[in-house]
C-alpha cells in the first residue's frame, strides 16, 4: 500500500466569495455551472477575459453564505481586486482567507476526526478541516495552520514538489501568474474536467469559448514533457517544424527525485510531430514529448 503524504501547499491560497448574491454573481462570471454545486460537491473552474484567455484556474465548493475558491497564490491578490470591480451593487463580500491549504497524497480513509471524501469532486468537513478529493490518488485540504501542525505529528509529510508532479501526472491545469491569459479553456482541457459548461448563460469570453467548442478548431492542447535540465513555468516552447517559432508554453514544472525535470505544457498539435524545445542563455533546451494528457470527462 502507497504510504499517505501530507504536503503543504504554499503555492495555493483561498478567496471566500460570500453574501446574498454570491452565487448569481458568479454564475455571471466563470464559465462552469456552480448551480450544480451541493454542500457535499466541488469542482474545477476559472475566469476568463472578454477575449476568452484564463486568468486564472481554481477548485470551487460552498461554504456558509457563499463560495470558496482555492488558486495559484500568486495570482490570488489580483484575482481579489479584480473579482470587487465587478461587484458594484451587488450583496458580495470577496475576502481572502487566513486559512491554509495541504494537500495529501495517497488519502487515508481518515485524517484526524475528519472522515476523507472517497468519490471525485466530494466534500467532507469536520469542525475546521474541509477535504475535496480531486482524484483517487489525493485530496486538497483547508484548515487552520494550527490545525494542521497538530495532524502533522500523526501522518508521514511529502514535499510540494510530489505534489506538483501529482498535478502533471493527472492533468491538473493550474494557471498562475506565469500562465494568466495564455490559454482558452479548451487548450487546458477545462472543458473535459467539467470546468466549463455550455448550456448555461453568459460569461467573460463565452462567445469565444463556445465558438472554439462548437467549431472545433483548437490547434493546442494540453502535453507532458520532459527534460534534463530545470524548467520554468510560462516559458516559450520553440518547435523545429516551424523554423524555431514559439508553439506553445509550459505550464506546470516539477523535478522527478533523479533530476529529470517533468512539465505539463500547452503545444501546437502540428509542431509535437518535430524537435521541440526551449531558448536559454545556454542554447536550445531540447524537450521530449511524453504524451498528449486525456482526462476522463468528468
Amino acid at each position: 500500500m502507497t504510504t499517505p503524504l501530507l504536503i503543504a501547499l504554499p503555492h495555493l491560497a483561498i478567496l471566500d466569495v460570500t453574501g446574498e448574491d454570491a452565487e448569481a454573481f458568479l454564475h455571471a462570471q466563470v464559465p462552469s455551472d456552480i448551480r450544480l454545486l451541493s454542500a457535499e460537491s466541488a469542482q474545477i473552474s476559472g475566469w476568463c477575459t472578454a477575449k476568452g484567455r484564463l486568468l486564472t484556474t481554481f477548485v470551487i465548493w460552498p461554504v456558509e453564505n457563499g463560495y470558496r475558491l482555492v488558486l495559484a497564490n500568486d495570482v490570488r491578490d489580483a484575482i481579489a481586486k479584480r473579482l470587487k470591480m465587478y461587484v458594484m451593487r451587488l450583496k458580495v463580500q470577496v475576502t481572502q482567507a487566513a486559512e491554509v491549504v495541504y494537500g495529501l497524497l495517497n488519502p487515508p480513509a481518515q485524517l484526524d476526526n475528519l472522515t476523507l471524501p472517497t468519490a471525485d469532486w466530494q466534500v467532507t468537513r469536520q469542525n475546521d478541516l474541509t477535504g475535496v478529493r480531486l482524484d483517487a490518488t489525493r485530496a486538497l485540504l483547508t484548515g487552520p495552520q494550527s490545525t494542521f501542525q497538530t495532524v502533522a505529528s500523526t501522518i508521514n509529510k511529502g514535499s510540494s514538489e510530489a505534489w506538483l508532479l501529482s498535478d502533471i501526472a493527472q492533468g491538473f491545469p493550474l494557471v498562475t501568474q506565469a500562465t494568466s491569459e495564455h490559454f482558452v479553456p479548451q487548450m487546458v482541457n477545462l472543458d473535459k474536467l467539467g470546468g466549463v459548461s455550455f448550456k448555461k448563460g453568459c460569461y467573460p469570453g463565452q462567445e469565444i469559448v463556445a465558438r472554439t467548442h462548437y467549431l472545433g478548431k483548437i490547434k493546442r492542447h494540453l502535453y507532458r514533457v520532459a527534460s534534463a535540465q530545470p524548467l520554468i513555468a510560462g516559458t516559450e516552447v520553440r518547435s523545429a517544424m516551424l523554423n524555431g517559432q514559439a508553439c506553445g508554453s509550459l505550464v506546470t514544472v516539477a523535478p522527478e527525485p533523479d533530476g529529470i525535470w517533468l512539465a505539463l505544457a500547452v503545444l501546437q498539435q502540428d509542431a509535437t510531430e518535430g524537435a521541440l524545445y526551449i531558448q536559454t542563455e545556454a542554447g536550445e533546451q531540447t524537450l521530449t514529448l511524453i504524451d498528449l494528457v486525456l482526462p476522463e470527462a468528468a
